[in-house]
């Protein structure tokens, strides 16, 4: 009776084991990492991609109370032959302030910070101090942002106007911020704002409001290179690895990564079905790549963000790929300063001058281990984006920008 008893739980067991042998063969070795990896990722037809949201209306009375400075710097009108925008402080008629004429914006990973190093061979070009000012997009508020407490009190605008050392400047000096984040971020607005669905106002607004007559570059790459480059990047410094069991993380690794995206377009299909893509794009949850969103897959959708822009500077604006610039700096470099109106720079000198630099461009040893991305996730991030880039080359005129 025992014999015959553990014969038939042998066989079960057999039963059992070729039953998952052949599930196992059944789904996809993705799928069996990531359980719901099969579901469909969320895929917008390129027609009409904000068709039936409702328009977004900015509204600056909220910038006003979050910083009533703002306006009382400002003066009635700008001096005239300057090229930045300039005025003299309405408490001290003796100092100069100067607001920047130009605006580097885009998004991680495209390139900015070796652009931004370049075009300083021009000496009517000036930033400051640094390269990012980030008052805009993130120190003029009280925020909790990386090891800063909550409500961490805001800059004020006389602070961030005094970065740009407004003493050096001449008539003909074209001041500049590149703060790239200003094309996208707004983060914790919820915390501030829980009765609002939407960000209160956008930078473009902002921007365009105080100085309407300001040029804008924006720098864009080919969105799923540049998802994995921010990938390996900031989890490589260990940002992101306080949350590795909910994004999928054990290690920095292609295979992780793809795990991550996989989650990613989970989460923001869910979303778009829920609120629209607009709204998603804001969303501080699917950007902060401090929190939940080190894969920060809706920063590629750049018609999201470029088209604020693009209604407000129109071809004021300037839009430029890391895949050009890297080709040729010299001539994407000596192209922007004939857009800026600024005076021409010998061709020879500049190209000399970006040969002695460092190109800012390139990957850590720790990164350049990693190889490069699954082929499969590659083609999911790349159908992905597809029908956003077909509107960001309709919006351009430009099928450069279909990748």
């Amino acid at each position: 009776m025992t014999m015959r008893w553990r014969l038939k739980s042998v066989v079960k067991i057999l039963v059992l084991l070729v039953l998952m042998l052949i599930v196992s063969i059944m789904i996809p070795e993705s799928s069996a990492r990531n359980p719901r990896s099969h579901l469909r990722h969320p895929q917008v037809s390129s027609v009409g991609l904000f068709e039936g949201e409702t328009p977004y209306r900015s509204n600056l009375e909220y910038l006003w109370q979050e910083n009533p400075d703002i306006k009382e710097a400002l003066p009635d009108q700008y001096l005239e032959g300057y090229k930045s925008f300039c005025w003299y402080n309405k408490t001290n008629t003796t100092e100069l302030l100067c607001l920047p004429s130009v605006y580097l914006v885009g998004f991680i990973k495209c390139g900015s910070s070796d652009f931004h190093q370049k075009m300083s061979y021009h000496s009517d070009l000036f930033s400051g101090r640094t390269k990012e000012r980030r008052w805009w997009s993130r120190y003029r508020l009280p925020h909790a942002w990386r090891e800063l407490p909550p409500l961490t009190p805001g800059q004020s605008f006389s602070h961030y106007l005094h970065q740009f050392q407004p003493e050096n400047v001449k008539k003909d000096t074209v001041l500049w911020d590149a703060t790239v984040g200003m094309m996208w971020q707004y983060l914790y607005w919820e915390q501030f704002y829980p009765h609002l669905e939407e960000r209160p106002y956008s930078y473009a607004d902002v921007i365009h409001t105080i100085t309407p007559q300001a040029k804008v570059l924006a720098m864009v790459r080919n969105p799923t290179e540049r998802l994995w480059s921010a990938y390996l990047f900031y989890h490589g410094h260990g940002i992101g690895k306080k949350y590795p069991l909910e994004l999928g993380y054990t290690n920095l690794s292609p295979q992780s990564f793809d795990i991550a995206v996989k989650n990613e377009m989970i989460r923001f299909r869910d979303c778009v079905e829920e609120k629209g893509l607009r709204k998603c794009c804001f969303d501080t949850k699917h950007m902060d790549r401090y929190d939940r969103a080190v894969i920060q897959l809706s920063l590629g959708i750049y018609i999201c963000y470029i088209r604020e822009w693009k209604d407000k500077f129109g071809d004021q604006m300037k839009v430029i790929r890391l895949e050009d610039y890297k080709e040729d700096r010299t001539r994407t470099v000596k192209s922007t300063y004939e857009f800026l109106g600024l005076p021409p720079v010998s061709t020879m000198g500049l190209k000399n001058y970006i040969k002695s630099l460092q190109i800012r461009m390139e990957r850590s040893k720790k990164e350049k281990k990693q190889g490069d991305m699954l082929e499969s996730t590659r083609q999911l991030l790349n159908s992905f984006y597809k029908p956003y880039n077909e509107e960001l080359a309709r919006l351009m005129g430009d099928d450069r920008f279909l990748y």
